[in-house]
């Protein structure tokens, strides 16, 4: 990794060319898919480790496809100077609309409690004195069938992509037409690091029956393979594929069940979310 890092400070220095460019664009919208389950679990000495452990049902969501906005800046740096070969290393944020759909058909299940009651204080007596009784784990129910449709999905990268491109324009400017503009026809690829967030500001959360806000993060690298057509020597248009490799989490807990905090359980729900390739279209203009 320093290696990379001093190659991208050093070669501008011996580039033929360097350009700093701004770049905007659209994707053609990528699935999402959650993995979704949820637990109950009670601090206690009668179960075993201390803490007792309820069933557990999880499932999948098949969310659906939402155009998403970018916009990036950076620098690229051209290797000989007839414009073939170089790299671009740039920034960029993401701004998307996300739906995590509906739930797979068949893609329910459900793990069977490890532990079906546990002893706890249950009341008092006249005098005071608390009676001990045994009180059964709250049982979860199946996944809803929908999760929410208003989340906003965005990300903050860094990308590093290398480039060939074929020389149209020398060829033909030496052999047919020597007034030939810039014009060049090449392909990409590279990749880079990117963190994600998810958030939705109002979810109804059938288990517990409440309306909650919704947050999610995640980091991790992302594949760019593409095609780039420079018309001119300050405009190039973009068609490529963003593949990401990394999925975002979200853990919540919430107090589940009787309101007595000796009967009173802790829900835990867990969300692994990721989203697909999407196509990309973008206009760049090198300064």
């Amino acid at each position: 990794m320093r290696l990379l890092i001093l190659c991208v400070l050093i070669f501008p220095l011996f580039a033929a060319k360097n350009n700093l460019f701004a770049s905007f664009g659209v994707g053609l919208g990528a699935p999402f898919q959650t993995d979704f389950w949820q637990q109950t679990t009670k601090d206690n000495h009668s179960c075993e480790g201390g803490t007792c452990i309820g069933n557990k049902t999880s499932g999948s969501y098949a969310g659906k496809k939402s155009n998403s906005f970018n916009l990036s800046l950076g620098d690229e740096v051209f290797f000989d100077a007839y414009y073939i070969s170089g790299l671009r290393i740039y920034g960029n944020i993401e701004y998307a609309n996300a739906s995590l759909g509906s739930l797979r058909a068949g893609s329910v299940s459900e793990e069977a409690a490890r532990d079906k009651e546990f002893e706890t204080i249950t009341g008092f007596d006249k005098f005071n004195t608390p009676t001990i009784g045994k009180v059964p784990m709250q049982s979860v129910p199946n996944p809803q069938d929908d999760l929410f449709a208003n989340g906003i999905w965005m990300t903050y990268g860094v990308n590093l992509d290398f480039f060939l491109n074929l020389p149209i324009d020398i060829l033909i400017r030496k052999f047919f037409w020597s007034k030939m503009p810039f014009f060049k026809i090449g392909v990409y690829a590279g990749g880079g690091v990117e963190y994600a967030m998810l958030r939705s500001n109002s979810w109804q959360n059938n288990t517990i029956n409440k309306n909650e806000k919704f947050f999610a993060s995640g980091s991790g690298v992302f594949a760019n393979l593409g095609g780039s057509l420079y018309l001119g020597s300050h405009n190039r248009i973009n068609v490529g594929i963003k593949i990401p490799y990394y999925s975002l989490n979200a853990q919540n807990w919430y107090d589940f069940g009787d309101p007595d905090p000796w009967k009173q359980q802790l829900l835990r729900q867990n969300f692994d979310i990721s989203r697909g390739s999407e196509i990309k279209l973008s206009y760049t203009y090198l300064f």
